[in-house]
């Protein structure tokens, strides 16, 4: 299996970067999805289809500020009403240009102290922004916190997409879901890698639970559709290989501070497959061939948004993989 894939985490229109903002409604009570823009974002796609990817990674609710309802509690009460709106058109941009998805929940920031979210006051009922210190850890370490995440947001979107669900025609848009984008900054017993804006960090056993429930939730109501995570140290990718999670397949993300650049994949000493879920763009040729090369399941570069400083993807490694390996690109690739 090789999976010829990029990093579209959030679009962009090169002046406002939609970091959780595509799909639904947000905390600040507007609406910018992907809906409200679609013409850009079918562009996208086309363009991502010309570079010859097959698969884009495209975060979903991020930190939490788009998408979700969430009841006096800061507890999830369901998707609101913009969301499958855009999430639909999404999928049908993607579909329409040969492209398949990989959509990732969570990000680590939603764990992060000062995330935005808006409360309305008791007895007035004015609303207001408040940051968060402590991000929206009750979500995921309260039991209540947990079981809402699961069954009023995760079972829903998963289920809309699979052959029984209102919108199963979209379903082959959709090639994995992931449950947080590198959790490792976020665990408390990885002590090495937790970032210091998490005041409450997540148990792993808490974490497994979560992933285990995305995992039964995609392979009972999506089958044929991969979960896996994307693992920001590769160090750390072992935890990950469990086959009580229930993960298809497992992510490593290679940058110079933690690369695996070198490393064969049977050094990794897991039995999944490995892709390289994220990889410095400017590199991405290098990144290619090796993933080629040692076995590894792709090689995504981040990103195509191009909004940090990594920067965008370079069109000409990408035109010389794709005259090296023409099986492995989209046929509509414009350099084939």
């Amino acid at each position: 299996m090789f999976l010829h894939g990029c990093n579209y985490p959030w679009s962009t229109d090169g002046t406002t970067v939609y970091y959780g903002l595509d799909f639904g409604a947000n905390v600040w009570g507007s609406h910018l999805g992907v809906s409200t823009r679609i013409a850009a974002v079918r562009a996208d796609f086309e363009q991502i289809a010309a570079l010859g990817f097959t698969v884009a990674r495209w975060f979903v609710f991020c930190d939490g500020r788009s998408g979700i309802e969430y009841d006096e509690r800061g507890i999830p009460a369901g998707l609101d009403p913009h969301f499958f709106i855009d999430l639909d058109a999404g999928l049908e941009a993607a579909l329409r240009s040969g492209v398949r998805l990989d959509l990732v929940l969570l990000d680590f920031h939603w764990m992060f102290r000062g995330v935005t979210h808006r409360l309305a006051d008791p007895a007035s009922g004015v609303l207001y922004d408040v940051q968060l210190p402590e991000g929206r850890a009750d979500v995921l370490l309260s039991p209540a916190g947990r079981d809402a995440l699961t069954e009023a947001v995760c079972r829903p979107l998963v289920r809309r997409y699979g052959p029984a669900g209102a919108r199963a025609d979209l379903g082959a848009a959709i090639l994995a879901y992931e449950f947080m984008n590198e959790p490792d900054f976020v665990v408390e017993e990885w002590e090495r890698d937790l970032s210091p804006r998490v005041r409450r960090p997540l148990p792993f056993e808490v974490l497994a639970e979560l992933v285990s429930r995305l995992s039964a939730i995609v392979h009972a109501d999506h089958p044929g559709v991969l979960a896996t995570i994307g693992c920001a140290r590769f160090h750390n990718l072992w935890a990950w290989d469990d086959d009580a999670l229930g993960l298809d397949a497992l992510e490593v993300h290679s940058y110079p501070s933690s690369t695996v650049l070198g490393t064969p994949i049977a050094a990794l000493d897991v039995r999944r497959d490995v892709l390289i879920g994220e990889c410095p763009a400017q590199s991405a040729e290098e990144y290619l061939e090796f993933a080629v090369a040692s076995g590894y399941a792709g090689a995504w570069p981040w990103s195509f948004s191009g909004t940090d400083t990594q920067g965008r993807i370079p069109v000409e490694p990408l035109r010389r993989f794709a005259q090296r390996h023409p099986d492995l690109v989209n046929s509509r690739a414009s350099f084939i």
